[in-house]
C-alpha cells in the first residue's frame, strides 16, 4: 500500500515524512548515506575504482596516452574527464547522444577538479613542447539514485590516488620514445577534493535542506539533480555550484558548508584507507 500511495500521491507522500522531520529512507535531514569503495575494479585500465553511495553506483577507469602539449601551454599535460549516464542507471535517460544532464554532470566534475588545484598539469609534462601525458578519466553511472556528482568525485579521486605513471624517455634528436611500464612513479596529488550535494525543499513555513539527496528527493525538490553542490579539499573550500532551488538564509548556508566539510573528512578517510591497503598488496 505504501508504494501505491507513493505512486499516486508522490508530493503528499513526501510531505508526510518531511513534516515529521524525517526522510522517506529514515535519515535525518543532514545525514549522508553509507559509502562503499572498491579499487582496481577494471583490470584493463591503469587505475580504477567503483563507489556505492547508498544505491548510487559509479565506476571510473583511467587510461593513459602520450601527446604533444598545446602550443599555448607547452609545459602542461592533459586531464580529460567524461561522465556517462546510461539508460542502465535510470529510466530517465535514453539511448543516443549524451543528455543535457549528463553534460552538466561531466562539466561540474571537471570544474570542481580543476578549481581544487589538486593536480598540477605541469606534472604531466615529460618534455616541454614535445611530449606530455593525457589522462582519460571515464566515469560510468551504473545506478543513479541521486547525488551522482558526489559519487563521481569520490570514484575519480580514488582512481587518481592509486594511479602511477610509467617512466618515459624521449630522445630530442631522433624523437624516439621509450616507455618502461615496470618503473613507475605515483601521480602527485595535492589533497582529495570531496563534493557534497544538497537538495532544497520549499515548504510554506521555510526551505528545508537535505544532505546527499536520493533521486526521489531530487525530483521532489524540482529537478533531476541536486540544487546545490559544495566541494572541500582538505579544509579549503574549492567550489560551490547552485542549480535552481529556493533561497536559503546565510545561517543555512553556513550549516551546509559545515556539513559538507565534515563529510569531506569522512570520504577522504575512506579513500586514504582503501588506497593504503591497495598499495600494501
Amino acid at each position: 500500500m505504501t508504494d501505491i500511495y507513493k505512486l499516486i500521491h508522490p508530493n503528499k507522500y513526501f510531505d508526510d515524512y518531511i513534516s515529521r522531520n524525517v526522510r522517506p529512507d529514515g535519515r535525518k535531514f543532514d545525514e549522508q548515506r553509507s559509502i562503499k569503495l572498491n579499487l582496481n575494479a577494471i583490470k584493463t585500465s591503469e587505475a580504477s575504482a567503483v563507489v556505492k553511495c547508498g544505491n548510487t553506483t559509479v565506476i571510473c577507469g583511467i587510461t593513459l596516452e602520450l601527446a604533444t602539449p598545446k602550443a599555448e601551454e607547452p609545459d602542461n599535460g592533459f586531464l580529460v574527464t567524461n561522465v556517462e549516464l546510461l539508460p542502465l542507471c535510470s529510466s530517465k535517460f535514453k539511448p543516443g547522444p549524451p543528455s543535457d544532464h549528463a553534460q552538466v554532470v561531466s562539466n561540474t566534475v571537471c570544474d570542481l577538479l580543476m578549481n581544487s588545484k589538486c593536480i598540477d598539469l605541469k606534472d604531466l609534462c615529460i618534455v616541454s613542447d614535445k611530449l606530455a601525458w593525457v589522462l582519460y578519466c571515464d566515469m560510468v553511472c551504473l545506478d543513479n539514485d541521486g547525488s551522482v556528482v558526489d559519487a563521481c568525485m569520490t570514484t575519480l579521486m580514488a582512481s587518481l590516488k592509486t594511479l602511477s605513471l610509467p617512466t618515459v624517455t624521449y630522445d630530442t634528436e631522433t624523437d624516439d620514445i621509450k616507455v618502461d611500464p615496470n618503473v613507475r612513479k605515483p601521480l602527485k596529488l595535492t589533497g582529495l577534493p570531496v563534493a557534497t550535494s544538497f537538495a532544497i525543499y520549499q515548504t510554506p513555513q521555510s526551505n528545508i535542506v537535505l544532505t546527499d539527496p536520493t533521486a526521489y528527493e531530487e525530483e521532489m525538490c524540482g529537478g533531476i539533480g541536486a540544487n546545490l553542490i559544495v566541494c572541500w579539499n582538505q579544509g579549503v573550500l574549492c567550489g560551490v555550484q547552485k542549480f535552481g532551488g529556493g533561497n536559503i538564509t546565510s545561517e543555512r548556508h553556513k550549516e551546509m558548508f559545515r556539513v559538507a566539510k565534515e563529510r569531506s573528512k569522512i570520504v577522504e578517510e575512506v579513500i586514504l584507507t582503501c588506497s593504503n591497503e591497495e598499495f600494501k598488496k
